[in-house]
């Protein structure tokens, strides 16, 4: 199966506008229009693009202050959207729900890295949709990405955890603060479908927690110290999603132990190097179809040229990234919501009790508003995260919120719709059990919910002690 998404920087830079056309990658064009009657041919078109307006997210990034920033409309329905992410949403969604939805079940009780999904996911632009297209990227702007990775995650939620990790935590930090000779190297090879010389899909993985570690993201004992011409890398990080299939680690590491964690840098370091290893295979509660394991480097040596942006940046680096990282994981955890109402709603339509289905039952229909008050609810604080990061504005709180109210919502959901199910929900002839098992995870990584309670807590106080 292959997409046609392919969505014109200047259709990007003009999101406040409907348009009917785009340009496809790489010669040719279409329409629109086109693209939805090809939904069941779906060509081999990805959504990069290649026209020479700026992409909206650098535009956006450099003319916060703009008057086009300051009165672009805010997007809180899939009815008001543009074009152009009326076609994310639908094209991700006909992708999860005829690729992903029908293997998710078998990949999760087999642990089995879903790789020719991921492989067409890159042939869709999706595994590089933020990025400039300079570097092979799509260009596609926040808001995108959020929509992209609820309907990912919507049809697995391992899959959405893949993707997100690669695009928010590996290609984000690269893109933004590497050098031009880092983006080719570490960038360009890992936004499409290439692969590497052993065969395997060029995809990367975000190393900062470690055994010692986890929410204390200053406190890295892994160290960088330099050799002439190298940095020689050593000690272990924990909890690395994708470890076992990427061939790019970003890794924090301090280099300055004296600053704190002002003495802390990022590298890009190539898991081929000599003194890299990997730990075993985490056997997980949830998103099991995902490779979770340690990264161990023992005098891994790599040139100056791979340090991300200067010495001592690299707790603003995992900072930032994670802010942009929190909004990918509400886009899945809305995924995870929405599939699990799903599966409680069509259950409940279809199950008979004492005469009637359960879904006229008052206290089912309770269940069920909760459900999607919740999720709906945190699908507008996602979205607005998303969209103050396209306009160039602060979202550090926001994208806390959003992450917040989102993967809770994902695992209330997918609680209730256990209780909807009853014995059915409890066993895996059903998908409901596994997105309980998906959802717990949302409230841990990218920080923990208590890291987002102390992040808009924090953000507030201060706030409110420069108005006195």
């Amino acid at each position: 199966m292959r997409l046609a998404l392919s969505i014109t920087r200047n259709l990007q830079s003009k999101l406040v506008t409907s348009t009917s056309s785009l340009t496809a990658a790489r010669g040719g064009s279409t329409t629109i229009a086109a693209a939805h009657r090809n939904y069941t041919s779906l060509s081999s078109s990805s959504i990069k693009n290649s026209t020479a307006t700026p992409p909206l997210h650098k535009q956006n990034e450099t003319n916060s202050s703009s008057s086009i920033n300051r009165n672009r409309r805010q997007y809180t329905t899939y009815s008001q959207l543009p074009s152009e992410h009326q076609m994310v949403y639908e094209m991700c969604r006909k992708f999860a729900e005829e690729e992903l939805k029908p293997n998710a079940g078998e990949w999760d009780k087999e642990h089995k890295f879903p790789t020719d999904a991921i492989d067409k996911l890159a042939e869709l632009g999706l595994m590089g949709i933020n990025c400039s297209s300079d570097h092979n990227g799509s260009e596609l702007d926040a808001l995108s990405y959020a929509i992209a990775m609820e309907e990912i995650s919507r049809g697995c939620a391992s899959v959405g955890v893949i993707m997100s990790a690669h695009n928010s935590l590996y290609l984000y930090p690269i893109d933004t603060f590497g050098s031009d000779d880092l983006k080719e190297r570490y960038v360009t090879p890992y936004t499409g479908h290439e692969r590497g010389e052993d065969g395997r899909l060029n995809i990367g993985c975000f190393g900062l927690s470690e055994p010692g570690n986890g929410s204390d993201a200053g406190a890295a004992s892994v160290t960088a110290t330099e050799d002439g011409d190298e940095w020689i890398v050593n000690g272990t990080k924990a909890w690395i999603t994708n470890a076992h299939e990427a061939g790019a680690a970003i890794v924090f590491a301090t280099t300055d132990k004296s600053l704190k964690h002002k003495g802390i840098s990022a590298f890009v370091v190539p898991m081929n190097a000599p003194g890299f290893s990997l730990g075993a295979k985490e056997d997980k509660l949830g998103i099991r179809a995902s490779s979770t394991a340690n990264l161990i480097m023992d005098n891994v040596r790599i040139p100056k040229s791979n340090l991300i942006g200067e010495p001592g940046q690299g707790f603003k680096i995992a900072m930032q990234t994670l802010d942009g990282g929190r909004i990918g994981v509400a886009g899945q955890a809305l995924g995870i919501a929405s599939a699990s109402i799903d599966c409680a709603v069509r259950y409940a339509l279809e199950r008979n009790a004492f005469g009637n289905p359960i879904s006229e039952k008052q206290s089912i229909q309770n269940i069920i508003s909760k459900m999607v008050v919740a999720r709906d609810s945190a699908r507008l604080l996602t979205w607005r995260a998303a969209q103050m990061k396209d306009n160039g504005e602060r979202y550090t709180r926001e994208a806390a919120m959003a992450k917040l109210a989102a993967s809770e919502a994902a695992t209330m959901c997918a609680h209730q719709a256990i209780q909807v199910l009853g014995g059915m929900g409890y066993v895996s002839d059903m998908p409901a059990e596994r997105h309980y098992r998906d959802a717990r995870i949302t409230e841990i990584y990218e920080g923990t919910s208590e890291i987002q309670h102390l992040v808009i807590a924090g953000d507030v106080l201060k706030e409110y002690k420069q108005s006195y």
